[in-house]
């Protein structure tokens, strides 16, 4: 339903566009492949996939060439996650209570590391989830230690949660930014009035939260979570935006793969329901707001791996 006290973002992404499509956990090359595929089926584009969810440490060389040959080749752009990032959940619950802040030097220069090791086989997108380490990278980036395409998606868990957050982050570097889960429409209004890059919001997510189990003590649970019904109101007010889709539970274990009741190829087809929430959305849309434009495949701004 429309907000009349709410108004349109003027904001847009360089081809015009109010909108486009993210999907995360895209592990390998062949979920790539899955994802695409189940799009072309749906009739709408994947822009941006959030890749090696788990740690980019976890993968060959071999392996992420093949993941940046298949994005090249469909024009999809990868934001990696450098290092670890889902098993540091896996390893050690907590850490996600501390935002995942890095615990001691080693941890910094292996992340570093592995920025370097994922540029030098094409990757220009990185996911950053700690604000200094941000800050370090933009400096970097403007001093040539890094090429000068590449950009920094700023991760959910950083909890940008305000104004500040997102023009702080904007600030220290970020290209575009995860939004917290359960923003209000007011509070991302307010938000995109004040920053111009994008603004990147979970439709589908999973998210940990503290409840009293029988003998009343507080534990972490998995809790599904959606904004299906404010997707077209949250285009209209907030573009230009990314809409990310991660479906719920079994939320951060579905990356820990493989293993032998969790195969890549179940998360393959885990990731094609991402897929076809995302072209329900698309539907919704386009259905209350026929003027809202949704980006093409591969719009010349997106940081496609460099292959060759």
């Amino acid at each position: 339903m429309r907000r009349n006290d709410l108004p349109d973002s003027k904001k847009r992404f360089s081809d015009g566009a109010h909108y486009r499509i993210e999907v995360s956990g895209i592990e390998t090359a062949e979920i790539l492949e899955a994802v695409v595929d189940e799009a072309k089926i749906q009739g709408i584009p994947i822009h941006r996939a959030i890749a090696a969810v788990r740690g980019s440490v976890f993968y060959s060389d071999e392996q992420l060439k093949e993941l940046a040959a298949a994005a090249g080749n469909h024009g999809v752009e990868v934001i990696i996650c450098p290092w670890k990032l889902a098993d540091l959940v896996l390893e050690n619950p907590n850490r996600i209570l501390t935002d995942l802040k890095f615990e001691n030097n080693r941890e910094i220069d292996d992340y570093l590391s592995e920025i370097d090791r994922c540029v030098r086989l094409g990757f220009r997108g990185f996911l950053v989830w700690d604000k200094d380490i941000l800050e370090f990278l933009n400096f970097k980036r403007k001093k040539g230690g890094l090429p000068l395409d590449v950009i920094f998606k700023l991760s959910t868990f950083a909890n940008s949660l305000n104004v500040i957050s997102f023009i702080s982050a904007a600030r220290k570097g970020a290209d575009t930014v995860n939004a917290a889960n359960g923003l209000t429409l007011e509070n991302l209004s307010e938000i995109r009035s004040l920053i111009s890059i994008p603004i990147d919001v979970h439709v589908t997510f999973w998210q940990n939260i503290l409840k009293a189990n029988e003998r009343g003590r507080l534990e972490l649970a998995i809790e599904s979570y959606d904004r299906i019904a404010d997707a077209p109101e949250i285009a209209r007010i907030a573009s230009p935006v990314y809409f990310k889709f991660e479906a719920g539970t079994p939320g951060i274990g579905v990356y820990n793969v493989p293993r032998p009741d969790w195969t890549f190829g179940q998360l393959a087809e885990h990731k094609r329901k991402d897929v076809r929430a995302a072209a329900g959305i698309v539907r919704r849309i386009r259905a209350e707001y026929p003027g809202l434009i949704l980006s093409d495949w591969a719009p010349a701004d997106l940081r496609v791996p460099v292959v060759g």
